[in-house]
């Protein structure tokens, strides 16, 4: 019998220690994987509005709306829980969060008025997602600092594979129990995840941001103030950009091709593609710079919303689905590394929160503007196009902010050298 305690004291000391040297990994899978439930949650309309129009009577830009009110909840909830994040313990945004999230979908369930249904997506995005998001790229992108792109990118992969992959089991879910027990599938399924995987999320020095980084925080200069209201602009149009085809792909597809599960197929290959995308646009982040890779990702996404009108048959759009999830999905990735890059540790918590509230906006912009255009001119061509001048917009003014960049480093560059390859003149 000793012996057999003694092993299993032995055991427990392994997995202990095993647990402590993998921390840091064992964060970021943590985190990657509630970001993927996450924005899984947003993405769940796409396949519902179908559905959910045909019982309750409601238009496409009414249940469109419903995504607005989500990321609004985003946006709005994002400014105060990213300065939150900052300064009080990761464990009770996480609990917060959980419970927001998962409580507003099981209440989607029962709804039948489109105000009530509106208040379930502000509660989703705004006292719910919105709350995890902050301390869940911040805590991860810590652990390691060197390779920050590598991990920002597998991080938010999961929130690219989570929009393709929970709204396709969901619409699996909605064939076979129709749309209501779906959405309260979904709620078990989340809570269920979360409280796995929440658990493990934590700063490296501990659950609260540590005090250090927070003492000896520098004050906000001008430059840096300048350069977060650029990004927060550039995200608003980047985000825009994308809101057409992440809220309307899945229907888009579904008449080109007539077929229902050709528009779910498409979200899945999109943000499959995305997953992709986000680790291969943090990669080259690393090594490129987070501003160029992000130009480049937005540039790709541009190219992709412009042409999808021009396509009408199923193998090239499931195609260039695959290409815009690469780009849409790095985007993200190389926005938040962008705001790293401009902040410090202490302040990336309320910057982070300041740029995507500004994103969210343009989110649910896009969103809801293609729905409107939609009932307008029952075509989805000037949704497309609207969104693909959001993302020509986004790229000049990553431009004017690749210049401003380019002169303040000319500008503290030594007399008589040239920046950035220390020549003599």
């Amino acid at each position: 019998m000793t012996q057999i305690i003694g092993a299993q004291h032995k055991a427990v000391r392994g997995i202990g220690a095993w647990v402590a040297g993998h921390r840091g990994t064992l964060v970021v899978v943590a985190a990657t994987l509630v970001v993927a439930m996450g924005f899984g949650g947003l993405g769940l309309i796409t396949v519902f509005m179908g559905p959910m129009e045909a019982e309750l009577g409601w238009s496409r830009s009414d249940t469109s709306l419903a995504y607005a009110f989500s990321t609004a909840g985003m946006a709005i909830g994002g400014l105060w829980w990213g300065r939150l994040s900052d300064r009080v313990d990761v464990r009770l945004l996480l609990a917060m969060g959980a419970a927001g999230m998962v409580g507003s979908l099981l209440a989607m369930s029962a709804l039948r008025s489109l105000p009530l249904f509106y208040l379930a997506h502000l509660v989703y995005g705004g006292l719910g997602f919105s709350v995890l998001y902050a301390p869940l790229v911040s805590t991860s992108g810590e652990w390691f600092p060197e390779r920050r792109g590598l991990v920002m990118g597998i991080v938010t992969a999961g929130g690219a594979a989570g929009q393709g992959l929970l709204p396709f089991f969901a619409s699996l879910a909605i064939k076979a129990f129709g749309w209501r027990w779906a959405f309260v599938e979904v709620g078990c399924a989340m809570l269920v995840a979360l409280a796995l995987t929440l658990p493990w999320l934590r700063w490296p020095q501990g659950f609260r941001p540590p005090a250090g980084i927070v003492a000896d925080a520098p004050a906000t200069s001008r430059a840096e103030t300048t350069t977060v209201a650029m990004l927060a602009a550039a995200a608003f149009f980047c985000c825009m950009c994308m809101g057409v085809p992440v809220v309307h792909l899945a229907g888009f597809v579904s008449a080109v091709c007539g077929s229902v599960s050709a528009g779910a197929t498409s979200m899945v290959v999109a943000m499959m593609s995305g997953a992709v995308g986000r680790v291969f646009f943090g990669s080259i982040a690393d090594r490129i710079g987070a501003l160029k890779a992000y130009a480049a990702a937005s540039f790709v996404q541009t190219i992709c919303v412009v042409a999808f009108p021009a396509l009408q048959e199923g193998w090239s759009l499931m195609a260039l689905s695959a290409l815009f999830g690469l780009g849409f999905a790095g985007n993200m990735t190389c926005l938040s590394l962008c705001v790293r890059d401009a902040v410090p540790a202490s302040r990336f918590g309320g910057a982070i929160g300041v740029v995507m509230m500004v994103a969210w906006a343009g989110m649910a912009a896009g969103g809801y503007a293609g729905g409107v255009l939609f009932d307008l001119s029952l075509s989805y061509t000037p949704s497309f196009v609207v969104a693909g001048a959001a993302g020509v917009l986004n790229l000049a003014v990553l431009a004017a902010l690749q210049r401003l960049r380019g002169a303040d480093r000319r500008s503290a560059e030594p007399d008589g050298y040239v920046a950035g390859n220390g020549l003599v003149r």
